[in-house]
């Protein structure tokens, strides 16, 4: 598996593409785990309000504020790029999770088949038909504010979909001649799970999970933006967008102050495309068909 893998990667790392993403990437890691020490006020950063908030609202993008300031006198400067350790975060829990649980359930509905194939089936059809927007809303409703609440809405939605590609990749698998030679032999069904099945599928689902994390992206910050994750304040992209939004006054933002959502945009459209270049030039280089289609195309 980590041969494979390696020769992906390898592939991978001859597109400029792939290079691109990959610096946009580490550019957007890199300022989520230094960002207390690259933002000039890390307290406004986090969402408090300076003392002289009056004189410093709404200012516009200079060299002494490099993004401007919002309605409450903060740096948006600080606000965005304390924004990106919360975006890293959201998706990182999301996806690890998702991944986890989802082939965990799919491979043991494949493996195992009958009536336990029959009952995870149905409980994954549940949770793909429901919306996340309201299963945000009754987290939001039960539980209050928070990042937790943005996560939960997004593992019980996105682990589904990780079953049902971990389960087709799975069902293929365990009808080959070596797995079921390994049951005849008697060797306990986990080992068989572990060594013959999840290391024959799980590079197609990392891949698969890297090409996932724009769009996990995108949903959070839809949530947050909606109010029904973390609270306004946090420092997270869809909340400032939400700030610069409604607490700029609506459409006359775009005319008045249009630095408070050009900048958390311009954050979280990179950082999605950054993503989605990784993802997409993996996958074409484990799935032939998709390369030659892109070379038909381009």
């Amino acid at each position: 598996m980590i041969q494979r893998l390696s020769t992906t990667l390898n592939r991978s790392f001859k597109k400029t593409r792939f290079k691109i993403g990959l610096a946009i990437s580490l550019l957007v890691i890199f300022l989520a785990i230094f960002a207390p020490y690259i933002v000039p006020r890390p307290q406004e950063g986090l969402g408090y309000v300076p003392y002289d908030a009056e004189a410093k609202k709404l200012l516009p993008p200079s060299t002494e504020y490099l993004f401007g300031t919002d309605l409450l006198g903060r740096d948006l400067f600080s606000r965005v790029i304390m924004g990106a350790r919360t975006a890293l975060l959201q998706v990182s829990i999301v996806v690890i999770v998702s991944l986890l649980l989802g082939l965990l359930l799919g491979v043991m509905a494949a493996y195992f088949k009958g009536l336990i194939e029959v009952l995870l089936n149905y409980f994954t059809e549940i949770f793909m038909a429901m919306p996340t927007i309201v299963i945000a809303l009754v987290l939001r409703l039960t539980l209050g504010h928070g990042i937790h609440v943005t996560a939960l809405s997004l593992i019980l939605t996105w682990w589904a979909w990780y079953a049902r590609i971990s389960y087709v990749y799975a069902r293929g698998v365990v009808e080959l001649d070596y797995v079921i030679l390994a049951k005849l032999a008697g060797l306990h069904s986990f080992k068989i799970i572990y060594r013959h099945v999840i290391l024959n599928i799980i590079q197609p689902l990392i891949v698969q999970a890297i090409t996932d994390l724009g769009s996990v992206l995108l949903e959070a910050a839809a949530i947050n933006f909606l109010g029904l994750g973390v609270q306004p304040g946090y420092p997270e992209w869809g909340v400032i967008l939400y700030e610069g939004v409604f607490y700029g006054g609506g459409v006359e933002v775009f005319t008045r102050a249009p630095w408070l959502i050009v900048f958390p945009g311009l954050f979280l459209l990179l950082t999605t495309l950054g993503f989605s270049l990784l993802g997409d030039c993996l996958r074409e280089e484990i799935d032939p068909q998709l390369r030659r289609r892109w070379h038909l195309w381009f």
